[in-house]
């Protein structure tokens, strides 16, 4: 039996141009699937967000 990837789901993050100056900034997601469907946990500005796939 195989186990299905569950970390990705299809698309891409949207691109961050600029940090934040927080050196470990707190995270809102860890995994796609911490995310509502389609949104995906992607690098933001400040910490892991949910975001629309681009």
């Amino acid at each position: 039996r195989r186990l299905q990837n569950r970390s990705k789901k299809p698309g891409s993050c949207p691109r961050v141009m600029i940090y934040c100056p927080a050196r470990h900034p707190p995270n809102k997601c860890t995994s796609d699937y911490d995310c509502p469907k389609p949104q995906k946990c992607c690098p933001g500005y400040c910490g892991k967000q949910c975001y629309q796939p681009e």
